[in-house]
């Protein structure tokens, strides 16, 4: 897996346009991708103890988004206007939309 576990922030399948059959990582400085499944690099993570919570994404009910508890420093309510309209909070400085509500979110980063 590398040195890159401690800077995951999320993880989830690539789509299409980015590389067919991959899944991407999101690093603290950049972004991966991997041949690797998200439940095997979801697994692997979870074996080097890094605390993962699963998420949905506003506008694609299939794609898990795989984040890293520890990186997580604040969850805020979405705004539409800037996010997808399903969007309902915003974990991370990053700000990556989530179909869950703030509450929810907050509750799944604590468990």
């Amino acid at each position: 897996m590398g040195d890159y576990k401690p800077d995951l922030l999320w993880l989830r399948k690539a789509f299409d346009s980015e590389w067919k059959g991959a899944s991407m990582l999101q690093l603290a400085g950049d972004r991966i991708y991997s041949i690797e499944s998200v439940n095997e690099l979801s697994e692997e993570f979870r074996n080097a103890k890094v605390v993962l919570a699963e998420f949905s994404a506003p506008d694609a009910n299939k794609l898990r988004l795989v984040v890293s508890v520890k990186r997580v420093r604040q969850v805020i309510q979405s705004n539409p206007v800037i996010f997808h309209e399903k969007a309902r909070s915003v974990p991370g400085k990053l700000r990556l939309a989530v179909r869950e509500t703030p509450e929810e979110a907050r509750q799944k980063l604590i468990s």
